[in-house]
């Protein structure tokens, strides 16, 4: 999770609360749409929540709001509250993994349903895209036509 750089309290800190900043303050709106960096970036939470405890400059507020994030993340995959953090990260990571074993597998997927597109169904495809074009067309005139007609009756009555 950290490198052999990151030896010192200070510097797990802070790499931890960027990766946390950037998965759940800048990037939440692909929370859903890459679940596994979202469960890995969890474990760094655990780790920031760590860090945090010994610095001794935390404000208690601050470390309140983190802790009942804690516990939402640790609820969401029914990791106990008095689980060891050590336990929580290990868990945290391997469903990270197997997340992203299984988003390599969808996108192998995807591609192969994109590349079975055979010329028939292309040109079925471009049929039903004119077709609807017609339709709407149809439609458009229709609402003008009778709105003309709405109008003459109105002259008409006066």
């Amino acid at each position: 999770m950290f490198s052999k750089q990151d030896k010192t309290s200070k510097k797990k800190q802070a790499k931890a609360g960027s990766k946390v900043y950037a998965r759940f303050v800048k990037g939440k709106g692909q929370l859903n749409k890459y679940q596994h960096h979202m469960i890995r970036d969890m474990a760094y939470f655990e780790a920031l929540y760590n860090e945090m405890l010994n610095d001794k400059n935390a404000k208690v507020e601050t470390l309140e709001g983190l802790k009942k994030g804690r516990e939402a993340m640790r609820m969401s995959l029914n990791i106990s509250p008095k689980a060891k953090s050590s336990e929580a990260v290990l868990k945290f990571w391997a469903t990270g993994k197997m997340l992203y074993v299984a988003h390599k597998k969808n996108k192998k997927k995807k591609k192969k349903k994109e590349q079975e597109l055979t010329p028939e169904i292309a040109e079925r495809a471009a049929v039903l895209a004119n077709l609807k074009k017609q339709i709407a067309t149809a439609k458009v005139n229709a609402q003008r036509a009778a709105t003309i007609k709405a109008q003459e009756k109105i002259k008409e009555g006066n």
